[in-house]
């Protein structure tokens, strides 16, 4: 009897949006993504090579303005404005979860696209795009400088 054995990646977003004063729930968005060909390269990559070339943890997030449609060909955002270092990360029976903070006094404005860079740097387009995801298109995401945004991802292999 052969055997085989199949692993599906999820990524899901959640973006919060809290009043800076109150931290009252003001908006929820959430979202699926796919995960592009250089993030699925860079974990094959990992995997298998002796000396892999990039270090896989995502370590930044991104905010941009671009509306193109997401593609497995994309490596960078296409408009990419703002960036900023994890908050924090971590893992549980097979789930990988990524937290972004974002307080009132950054990145205000409005948002269409994110994503999250392994291996990266605090420079825009740096790093190996692990996902990347439109923010509740066409309109985007506003943030004030009277809010706070959680940027929320989980990774599921199943």
């Amino acid at each position: 009897m052969k055997e085989t054995s199949t692993i599906k990646l999820k990524g899901h977003w959640k973006i919060t949006i809290r009043d800076a004063k109150t931290g009252k729930v003001k908006r929820v968005y959430e979202m699926d993504n796919i995960i592009p060909t250089c993030g699925r390269t860079l974990i094959a990559n990992n995997l298998t090579d002796t000396s892999p070339d990039n270090t896989m943890r995502i370590n930044y997030t991104a905010l941009g303005t671009g509306t193109t449609a997401v593609d497995n060909a994309q490596t960078t955002l296409v408009t990419e404005t703002y960036r900023k270092a994890t908050a924090s990360s971590t893992n549980a029976s097979n789930v990988g979860y990524v937290t972004a903070f974002y307080t009132a006094t950054e990145c205000n404005g409005t948002y269409k696209e994110a994503g999250l860079f392994c291996d990266a740097v605090d420079t825009p387009d740096d790093g190996i795009l692990f996902s990347r995801v439109l923010l509740n298109a066409p309109t985007g995401i506003a943030k004030t400088v009277t809010e706070t945004m959680s940027l929320d991802y989980t990774l599921t292999l199943s």
